[in-house]
């Protein structure tokens, strides 16, 4: 019997999906090297560009190399109008660049979701593993096509056993293409063979599908909390609790007012003379779906508000949260949507500012920053690409300690370090050409 499509080698999988003698690797520096892999061909005729993870290397992970080529790529397809395909079957970041991969997903990210946001009909494929920031940029896509024995979450199956103290077997059926299929409303579920992905993708050629409106997709998330979870609309509001107040008065020293409610606020401040939109993950907590709900809801309010008026992101979190019951709804999805809702702020030429006053990391910090105008480091930040104990069970040995500033700034994970309050140089520089 033959391999199915996730069985068989990265370079059958792309022939396999082609129109024979098609495919043409693109172009790229010389002493470029990467795990990754991108190719323009036909699919009956009609053009388009495939980006590749490898599984065969390092588990597919996406390091510093392997984002610059899929922003390459992402480049060449906005500039010929091609359609992207995304065949992701890949752990997540490469940890063991440690806490820098994080400023190439944030790079890798705002491309994808510029992308989007242009029109690029962009569709994805997962593999067997497509985990962390790959699950984020499967999610950015207006498709997924999820073959049999795909899976899928933000969370890795060994990084959230670790968290969780399980065996990662108990957590197949979770990860599952059948699992996911069930809520994701932009996916189609097929047999495990090349013509089956070919034929989807033959079709999907000629529809073109889109993401939903952003409100749309809030109403999708909205009915699965319901389903799964309680109705979102009934969650508690309050005042900021004493010690939240005492780092706001610091964040704005001539005035605030927002609400609280878990772990997000949202509402408004004053520095530097004048006013801004402030919302963020401040409760030192891994987010959840609830969080991402909340957290969407209010960055949609603030596109009614006047353009002039920028956007302050505050981010005090590790991460995602790796609870069975986020994984369940599709944590990836609404992380995806919360980085669709801040770049849709960006995009209407505001300046978004993100604000690191505590912890940052993992897919949180990227659905951000990819966003963010300007990244703003604050003291007493804590950098992790994911919470230590899974790093450890993932790679077998902790990452590197904290990073320098000045490879925090080399990186781009950071844009700007501060001490007092005050806002960055609007607009930031921009990110070097692919």
């Amino acid at each position: 019997m033959s391999a199915g499509f996730l069985g068989r080698p990265l370079a059958e999988r792309i022939a396999g999906l082609l129109d024979p003698g098609s495919g043409v690797p693109l172009a790229f520096p010389p002493g470029t090297v990467t795990r990754a892999v991108a190719a323009e061909g036909t699919i009956d005729g009609r053009r388009l560009l495939i980006l590749a993870t490898d599984p065969a290397q390092a588990s597919g992970a996406i390091g510093r190399a392997e984002a610059q080529l899929f922003i390459r790529g992402i480049a060449h397809a906005t500039e010929r109008q091609l359609p992207l395909v995304l065949l992701l079957d890949s752990a997540g970041a490469m940890l063991t660049e440690g806490v820098p991969v994080l400023g190439a997903f944030r790079r890798l990210q705002r491309a994808l979701s510029e992308a989007a946001a242009a029109g690029l009909p962009i569709a994805a494929v997962p593999g067997r593993n497509c985990f962390g920031g790959s699950s984020l940029l499967t999610f950015t896509a207006g498709l997924r096509i999820y073959p049999r024995g795909a899976r899928v979450g933000v969370s890795g199956l060994r990084s959230i056993a670790a968290v969780l103290g399980r065996e990662p077997a108990t957590l197949e059926p979770l990860f599952a293409a059948e699992s996911r299929v069930r809520h994701d409303e932009q996916s189609v579920l097929v047999s495990d063979a090349v013509e089956a992905v070919r034929v989807t993708l033959r079709a999907w050629l000629v529809e073109r599908s889109e993401p939903p409106a952003l409100a749309i997709a809030q109403r999708h998330l909205t009915r699965r909390l319901r389903m799964y979870r309680g109705n979102p609309y009934s969650l508690a509001m309050s005042p900021p609790p004493p010690e939240l107040e005492a780092r706001l008065d610091h964040l704005f020293p001539e005035g605030w007012g927002v609400i609280h409610g878990e772990g997000v606020i949202h509402g408004d401040g004053w520095v530097d003379g004048r006013a801004t939109c402030v919302a963020g993950f401040v409760a030192g907590r891994p987010v959840d779906a609830f969080a991402c709900w909340r957290l969407a809801e209010a960055l949609r309010g603030f596109a009614r508000e006047p353009k002039h008026v920028p956007v302050t992101l505050l981010l005090d979190s590790p991460g995602q949260s790796s609870a069975v019951e986020d994984e369940q709804v599709l944590l990836s999805e609404y992380i995806a949507h919360v980085a669709r809702a801040a770049h849709a702020l960006r995009a209407q030429g505001r300046a978004v500012e993100l604000w690191l006053i505590g912890e940052a990391g993992g897919a949180i910090y990227v659905a951000l920053a990819a966003a963010a105008t300007t990244v703003t480091g604050w003291p007493g930040l804590r950098l992790q690409t994911l919470p230590a104990r899974a790093v450890d069970e993932v790679i077998g040995a902790r990452a590197d300690g904290r990073p320098s500033l000045s490879a925090l700034f080399e990186s781009r994970v950071i844009d700007r370090w501060t001490r007092s309050p005050g806002f960055g140089e609007w607009p930031a520089p921009s990110f070097p050409p692919p």
